[in-house]
C-alpha cells in the first residue's frame, strides 16, 4: 500500500509539473541545462529515498487541491459531457460516412453491371 500511495503522489506532482512547464515551455528555451535540471528534478521526486514528491504534495498541492477540489469536480463534469458529445457525433459522421460509402459502392455496382 505504501509503494502505491508513493507512486500516485507521484505521478500527481508530475502532472503538475508537465502542466505548469506546457505553459512556460517558451522561457524554458532560455534556460542552460534545464533537461538536466529536469532529470534531477525528477529523479528526486521519484526516488523513494528523497520521497520529494510526497513532500511536495504535503507542501504545497494538498492544500490547493483540497480548496478547489469542488472546481476541479465541476471541469472534469464539464469535460466528461463534452468528450460524450463529441463521441456520440463522430460515431453519427462515422454512420452517416459509411452509409454514403455503401450506396457510392452499390451504385457503382450497378453501373458495372449495365
Amino acid at each position: 500500500r505504501g509503494d502505491d500511495v508513493q507512486w500516485l503522489v507521484y505521478w500527481i506532482v508530475f502532472a503538475f509539473f508537465s502542466l505548469i512547464e506546457s505553459f512556460i515551455d517558451f522561457l524554458i528555451y532560455w534556460i542552460p541545462f534545464y533537461y538536466a535540471f529536469k532529470l534531477a528534478f525528477l529523479l528526486w521526486a521519484m526516488l523513494p529515498q528523497t520521497k520529494g514528491a510526497k513532500f511536495l504534495y504535503d507542501s504545497f498541492l494538498k492544500d490547493f487541491l483540497k480548496k478547489n477540489e469542488s472546481r476541479i469536480d465541476a471541469a472534469m463534469a464539464d469535460a466528461k459531457k463534452s468528450a460524450d458529445a463529441i463521441a456520440s457525433e463522430l460515431a453519427s459522421a462515422t454512420g452517416e460516412l459509411a452509409t454514403a460509402a455503401a450506396k457510392a459502392t452499390s451504385v457503382a455496382e450497378t453501373k458495372k453491371d449495365e
